[in-house]
């Protein structure tokens, strides 16, 4: 992300995270499917 700045700026106030679809598809959404792009365990979209 420090390699682009206007990303970095987003991540700055907006927690980037991404998913699997077919997981987001099996368990919805608010499962924790979904990996920070900053490092960490997976985790529901609430918890970012």
């Amino acid at each position: 992300m420090a390699q682009h700045p206007l990303v970095a700026a987003l991540a700055r106030d907006v927690p980037l995270a991404a998913a699997v679809l077919e997981d987001i598809e099996e368990h919805g959404p608010s499962a924790p499917v979904w990996t920070p792009l900053t490092g960490g365990p997976p985790c529901p979209w609430t918890e970012l």
